[in-house]
């Protein structure tokens, strides 16, 4: 095999190892965003449940609402009614 045939299979070669390197990362790159999508969800989903059962189970509003006050200000004021003290339901209304 000549020089020049050998030079011009390994140019071939590193094309192709730039290209499946370029196909890896892409693939990477895939998967990363598909655990952070479904890392979001999760959160998304628990934090809804917990929501859901703030209003029945004081305990953990309780515990809910001294974690949040541990919050950042921008962040806490997400959450600005959970702070707010609970307004006692009026049970001679009905």
């Amino acid at each position: 095999m000549k020089s020049e045939e050998i030079k011009s299979r390994i140019e071939k070669l590193e094309i192709e190892k730039k290209q499946l390197d370029k196909r890896q990362q892409n693939l990477e790159s895939l998967m990363n965003k598909k655990k952070k999508d479904e890392d979001t969800r999760r959160k998304i989903v628990l934090g809804a449940l917990i929501l859901k059962e703030l209003d029945k189970k004081e305990g953990l509003r309780t515990y809910v609402v001294s974690l949040l006050k541990n919050l950042r200000e921008g962040d806490g004021e997400l959450f600005s009614d959970l702070l707010q003290p609970k307004e006692p339901e009026d049970k001679s209304s009905s």
